[in-house]
């Protein structure tokens, strides 16, 4: 009986880089898929108006630290019951660290939180799983590995959030995508709008 030949060093390595080459390796050891189409954000102070039925999620713009100096009241003042004061206010002056923002955010629209069920996290983590980014059970709920899994698939496609996406939620097949007419079928509603139309003025009448 003859043994299978082992793969030769040079070939060995380089199907070795080759298939590193596909996948990355992420902070908890889940190998990630290659790059995909970003998900889109919109800069501004609010999130979009129109459209009452979307959710917005925001990712916080950038912001810097700086140290103020403010007046704390220390002890109040005291009076007696005609209002006379006896004894003053103290203040004291403290510094403090502010956080100021520097730039507006962005929004991007999520999955509401009432399509969040247990059934659709159900499927979430195994979309999340067929994808190697997700390495828990599918339990249907929404908890921190979940959540780090989401930022990890949100993060390869320009989104630094854990709040799942309504093009994130698209692209793993769990909410169907809006895709414009064909020509075929935008040529028969326009048909459709005329005869519409005709019958709606009537026939003609003779003189």
């Amino acid at each position: 009986m003859t043994r299978p030949r082992p793969l030769a060093p040079p070939v060995a390595m380089l199907a070795t880089l080759a298939l590193s080459a596909c996948q990355t390796i992420s902070g908890s050891g889940v190998t990630r898929g290659p790059d995909a189409p970003l998900i889109p954000t919109i800069t501004a102070a609010a999130p979009p108006a129109g459209n009452s039925d979307a959710c917005w999620g925001q990712v916080v713009g950038p912001s810097t630290t700086e140290l103020v100096q403010q007046t704390v009241i220390v002890q109040e003042a005291v009076f007696d019951e005609d209002g006379t004061e006896l004894s003053p206010a103290i203040y004291r002056n403290v510094t403090a660290p502010r956080t100021v923002s520097t730039g507006e955010g962005s929004w991007f629209e999520r999955v509401c939180d009432a399509a969040l069920t247990p059934a659709f996290v159900m499927s979430l983590q195994r979309a999340l799983t067929a994808r190697a980014y997700y390495g828990g059970p599918a339990n249907g709920v929404l908890d921190a590995p979940t959540h780090d899994s989401l930022r990890l698939f949100q993060q390869d496609r320009g989104l630094d959030s854990d709040v799942l996406s309504l093009a994130s939620a698209q692209q793993l097949g769990l909410v169907a995508i809006d895709l414009p007419p064909t020509e075929d079928e935008a040529l028969g509603a326009a048909i459709d709008l005329e005869v519409e139309a005709v019958l709606q003025d009537g026939p003609e009448t003779g003189g």
